[in-house]
Protein backbone atom coordinates (compact mmCIF):
# COMPACT_ATOMS: atom_id res chain seq x y z
CA UNK A 1 0.00 0.00 0.00
CA UNK A 2 0.87 3.72 -0.59
CA UNK A 3 1.76 6.41 1.44
CA UNK A 4 -1.40 7.26 3.46
CA UNK A 5 -0.06 9.92 5.67
CA UNK A 6 -1.51 13.24 4.97
CA UNK A 7 1.64 15.08 3.84
CA UNK A 8 2.67 14.05 0.57
CA UNK A 9 6.10 12.77 0.12
CA UNK A 10 8.11 14.65 -3.37
CA UNK A 11 11.47 13.20 -4.30
CA UNK A 12 13.24 15.69 -6.24
CA UNK A 13 15.77 13.66 -8.52
CA UNK A 14 15.29 10.30 -10.92
CA UNK A 15 18.60 9.20 -11.05
CA UNK A 16 20.22 5.85 -9.50
CA UNK A 17 20.58 7.74 -5.68
CA UNK A 18 16.91 8.92 -5.54
CA UNK A 19 15.71 5.28 -6.38
CA UNK A 20 18.60 4.42 -3.56
CA UNK A 21 16.59 6.64 -1.85
CA UNK A 22 13.21 5.31 -2.43
CA UNK A 23 14.22 1.81 -1.39
CA UNK A 24 15.30 3.59 2.00
CA UNK A 25 12.10 4.74 2.52
CA UNK A 26 10.67 1.02 2.28
CA UNK A 27 13.34 -0.55 4.43
CA UNK A 28 12.02 2.46 6.76
CA UNK A 29 8.22 2.03 6.78
CA UNK A 30 8.88 -2.00 6.70
CA UNK A 31 10.97 -1.95 10.11
CA UNK A 32 9.29 1.50 11.72
CA UNK A 33 6.38 2.46 10.49
CA UNK A 34 7.84 5.92 9.47
CA UNK A 35 6.26 6.79 5.98
CA UNK A 36 8.68 8.84 4.01
CA UNK A 37 7.90 7.05 0.72
CA UNK A 38 7.52 9.04 -2.47
CA UNK A 39 3.74 9.81 -4.08
CA UNK A 40 5.91 11.51 -6.93
CA UNK A 41 9.50 11.96 -7.72
CA UNK A 42 10.11 15.37 -8.97
CA UNK A 43 12.10 16.18 -12.43
CA UNK A 44 13.95 19.33 -14.66
CA UNK A 45 10.84 20.15 -16.88
CA UNK A 46 13.20 18.50 -19.94
CA UNK A 47 13.76 15.16 -17.91
CA UNK A 48 12.72 12.38 -19.97
CA UNK A 49 11.07 10.44 -17.40
CA UNK A 50 8.67 12.98 -17.44
CA UNK A 51 4.99 11.21 -17.44
CA UNK A 52 6.34 7.59 -16.49
CA UNK A 53 6.90 5.75 -13.68
CA UNK A 54 9.86 4.90 -10.91
CA UNK A 55 9.14 1.86 -9.00
CA UNK A 56 5.25 2.21 -9.68
CA UNK A 57 5.54 6.21 -8.67
CA UNK A 58 4.98 9.32 -11.14
CA UNK A 59 7.06 11.63 -12.34
CA UNK A 60 6.48 14.77 -12.34
CA UNK A 61 8.02 17.85 -13.52
CA UNK A 62 9.00 21.08 -11.32
CA UNK A 63 6.68 23.38 -13.37
CA UNK A 64 3.84 20.88 -11.81
CA UNK A 65 5.13 20.76 -8.64
CA UNK A 66 5.60 24.56 -8.69
CA UNK A 67 2.17 25.55 -10.10
CA UNK A 68 -0.72 22.92 -9.79
CA UNK A 69 0.05 20.53 -6.70
CA UNK A 70 -1.74 22.41 -4.44
CA UNK A 71 -1.23 21.15 -0.36
CA UNK A 72 -1.21 22.73 3.29
CA UNK A 73 2.53 21.67 3.63
CA UNK A 74 4.35 18.69 1.68
CA UNK A 75 7.77 17.08 3.01
CA UNK A 76 10.52 17.23 0.61
CA UNK A 77 13.40 15.03 -0.14
CA UNK A 78 16.07 15.48 -2.77
CA UNK A 79 17.88 13.11 -3.28
CA UNK A 80 20.44 14.42 -5.93
CA UNK A 81 24.31 13.51 -5.37
CA UNK A 82 25.55 16.37 -6.47
CA UNK A 83 25.87 19.37 -3.60
CA UNK A 84 25.66 22.10 -6.34
CA UNK A 85 22.41 20.63 -7.49
CA UNK A 86 21.01 20.05 -4.43
CA UNK A 87 21.51 23.01 -3.52
CA UNK A 88 19.61 24.75 -6.52
CA UNK A 89 17.15 22.88 -5.95
CA UNK A 90 16.86 23.68 -2.35
CA UNK A 91 16.58 27.63 -3.08
CA UNK A 92 14.32 27.13 -5.64
CA UNK A 93 11.69 25.05 -3.28
CA UNK A 94 12.29 28.19 -0.55
CA UNK A 95 11.77 31.06 -2.47
CA UNK A 96 8.42 29.48 -3.93
CA UNK A 97 5.14 29.74 -1.84
CA UNK A 98 5.19 26.28 -1.17
CA UNK A 99 5.12 25.16 2.57
CA UNK A 100 7.44 22.47 3.06
CA UNK A 101 9.54 19.91 5.37
CA UNK A 102 13.10 18.31 4.68
CA UNK A 103 12.96 15.37 6.58
CA UNK A 104 15.97 13.69 8.10
CA UNK A 105 16.14 10.36 5.97
CA UNK A 106 18.21 7.25 8.03
CA UNK A 107 18.28 4.19 7.43
CA UNK A 108 17.49 1.61 10.21
CA UNK A 109 20.55 -0.41 9.85
CA UNK A 110 23.03 3.04 11.18
CA UNK A 111 24.75 3.23 14.17
CA UNK A 112 25.16 6.53 16.06
CA UNK A 113 25.35 7.33 19.52
CA UNK A 114 21.48 7.95 20.34
CA UNK A 115 21.90 9.97 23.93
CA UNK A 116 20.99 13.65 24.15
CA UNK A 117 23.06 15.96 22.28
CA UNK A 118 25.70 12.95 21.00
CA UNK A 119 24.75 13.16 17.08
CA UNK A 120 23.44 16.37 15.93
CA UNK A 121 21.32 16.69 12.75
CA UNK A 122 20.17 19.72 10.81
CA UNK A 123 17.73 19.38 8.22
CA UNK A 124 17.21 17.44 4.68
CA UNK A 125 20.12 14.64 5.32
CA UNK A 126 20.18 10.99 4.09
CA UNK A 127 22.40 8.64 5.71
CA UNK A 128 22.16 5.34 3.67
CA UNK A 129 22.71 1.64 5.12
CA UNK A 130 25.19 0.64 6.62
CA UNK A 131 26.51 4.08 8.08
CA UNK A 132 28.49 4.10 11.57
CA UNK A 133 28.34 7.49 13.42
CA UNK A 134 30.26 7.44 16.35
CA UNK A 135 29.94 10.40 18.86
CA UNK A 136 29.68 14.19 19.41
CA UNK A 137 29.08 14.40 15.75
CA UNK A 138 27.44 17.22 14.01
CA UNK A 139 25.78 16.82 10.76
CA UNK A 140 24.44 19.93 9.47
CA UNK A 141 21.75 20.40 6.15
CA UNK A 142 21.41 18.05 3.24
CA UNK A 143 24.28 16.13 3.88
CA UNK A 144 23.74 12.60 1.94
CA UNK A 145 25.93 9.86 3.50
CA UNK A 146 26.13 6.75 0.93
CA UNK A 147 26.90 3.12 2.22
CA UNK A 148 29.34 1.33 4.27
CA UNK A 149 30.81 4.87 5.76
CA UNK A 150 32.31 5.74 8.94
CA UNK A 151 32.57 8.94 10.98
CA UNK A 152 34.70 9.71 13.56
CA UNK A 153 34.31 11.64 17.41
CA UNK A 154 33.88 15.35 17.01
CA UNK A 155 33.42 15.31 13.56
CA UNK A 156 31.82 18.69 11.57
CA UNK A 157 30.11 17.75 9.17
CA UNK A 158 28.80 20.95 6.78
CA UNK A 159 25.57 21.60 4.52
CA UNK A 160 25.30 20.47 1.40
CA UNK A 161 28.10 17.52 1.63
CA UNK A 162 28.17 14.65 -0.26
CA UNK A 163 29.82 11.40 1.17
CA UNK A 164 29.88 8.70 -1.30
CA UNK A 165 30.07 4.62 -0.44
CA UNK A 166 32.83 3.32 1.77
CA UNK A 167 34.27 7.01 2.94
CA UNK A 168 36.29 6.72 6.37
CA UNK A 169 36.56 9.96 8.51
CA UNK A 170 38.59 9.78 11.10
CA UNK A 171 38.10 11.75 14.70
CA UNK A 172 38.30 15.64 14.56
CA UNK A 173 37.61 16.24 10.75
CA UNK A 174 35.67 19.60 9.80
CA UNK A 175 34.35 19.35 6.30
CA UNK A 176 33.26 22.56 4.69
CA UNK A 177 29.95 23.21 3.07
CA UNK A 178 29.62 21.96 -0.53
CA UNK A 179 32.24 19.25 -0.22
CA UNK A 180 32.02 15.93 -2.99
CA UNK A 181 33.79 12.82 -1.47
CA UNK A 182 34.56 10.08 -3.44
CA UNK A 183 34.02 6.61 -2.84
CA UNK A 184 37.03 4.78 -0.96
CA UNK A 185 38.59 7.93 -0.10
CA UNK A 186 40.17 8.07 3.37
CA UNK A 187 41.11 11.44 5.98
CA UNK A 188 43.25 10.94 8.81
CA UNK A 189 42.48 12.84 11.85
CA UNK A 190 42.19 16.64 13.10
CA UNK A 191 41.92 18.00 9.31
CA UNK A 192 40.07 20.41 8.09
CA UNK A 193 38.42 20.61 4.31
CA UNK A 194 37.73 23.71 2.71
CA UNK A 195 34.36 24.44 1.10
CA UNK A 196 33.53 23.49 -2.54
CA UNK A 197 36.17 21.08 -2.56
CA UNK A 198 36.13 17.34 -4.95
CA UNK A 199 37.89 14.53 -3.01
CA UNK A 200 38.42 12.11 -5.90
CA UNK A 201 37.64 8.65 -5.38
CA UNK A 202 40.24 6.23 -3.52
CA UNK A 203 42.15 9.24 -2.28
CA UNK A 204 43.94 9.67 1.19
CA UNK A 205 44.11 12.98 3.06
CA UNK A 206 46.75 13.32 5.37
CA UNK A 207 46.75 16.50 5.60
CA UNK A 208 44.17 20.09 5.23
CA UNK A 209 43.29 21.40 2.41
CA UNK A 210 43.28 25.00 2.78
CA UNK A 211 42.55 26.02 -0.85
CA UNK A 212 39.08 24.80 -3.20
CA UNK A 213 39.63 22.24 -5.46
CA UNK A 214 40.07 18.76 -6.37
CA UNK A 215 42.37 16.15 -4.75
CA UNK A 216 43.22 12.72 -5.98
CA UNK A 217 46.13 10.31 -4.98
CA UNK A 218 47.83 9.09 -2.24
CA UNK A 219 47.88 11.30 -0.30
CA UNK A 220 45.84 13.30 -1.87
CA UNK A 221 47.06 16.67 -3.69
CA UNK A 222 45.34 19.04 -5.74
CA UNK A 223 45.24 18.93 -9.29
CA UNK A 224 42.88 21.32 -10.64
Amino acid sequence: MRNISKMKNYFFGTAGFAKEVDWLTNELYNQSGIDFRPDFFVGEDTNPLIGKEINSVPVISEKEFFNNHIEPSVNCIIAVANPVIRRHIYNKIITSEKKVLFPNLIHPSVLFDKRINKIEFGIGNIVCAGVILTTDIIIKDFVHINLDCTIGHDCLISSFVTISPGVHISGNVKIGDNVYIGTGAVFLERLEIKDNSIIGAGAVVVKSIEESGTYVGLPAKKIK
